[in-house]
């Protein structure tokens, strides 16, 4: 068993240029190498994930496992559950472990907030807007950390 994490940057600070993609690999494989343990051996990844700020993001579990060495042949999961997600993989692969279906996991989390797009309406941006109004664009940042709903802050939600 190893862990290892990347350093928390500042908003708009030195991360700033890597993809989550980029960082899980980098901790993943730091961790691989911590534990002793041969990439080829992991039957599973697990990645949790809020904001997904690259093209590469919906992958962001495989891209990780395949960057890091993992066989292709290894389940991948991303996971979004906000705040908890980093932390729910470590519940799945606790579970993949006690049900049998894997001896060893890679579960990690990671984010780039600095690289959260600005988004259109996909209805307005491809269909049109009404005359005398304008597109607007939306913070995917802000928009992923506050509950539409109740409209309190991510943290304070509970996940």
């Amino acid at each position: 068993v190893a862990a290892k994490r990347t350093p928390f940057g500042s908003f708009g600070g030195s991360l700033k240029g890597l993809t989550a993609t980029d960082l899980a690999t980098h901790a993943t494989k730091s961790a691989l190498t911590a534990g002793n343990v041969d990439p080829s051996l992991v039957d599973s990844i697990f990645v949790g994930n809020v904001i997904q700020s690259s093209p590469d993001a919906p992958y962001l579990a495989r891209h990780v496992g395949l960057r890091s060495g993992v066989p292709q042949a290894a389940t991948a999961l991303t996971i979004n559950r906000l705040c908890g997600s980093g932390f729910e993989t470590v519940i799945q692969g606790a579970i993949s472990i006690a049900m049998g279906d894997s001896k060893i996991n890679v579960c990690a989390g990671s984010e780039n907030m600095s690289a959260a797009p600005f988004q259109l309406d996909g209805n307005a941006a491809r269909w049109g807007v009404a005359l005398g109004t304008n597109l607007k664009m939306r913070d995917s940042l802000w928009d992923g950390l506050t509950d539409s709903y109740t409209q309190t802050p991510m943290g304070i939600t509970a996940e």
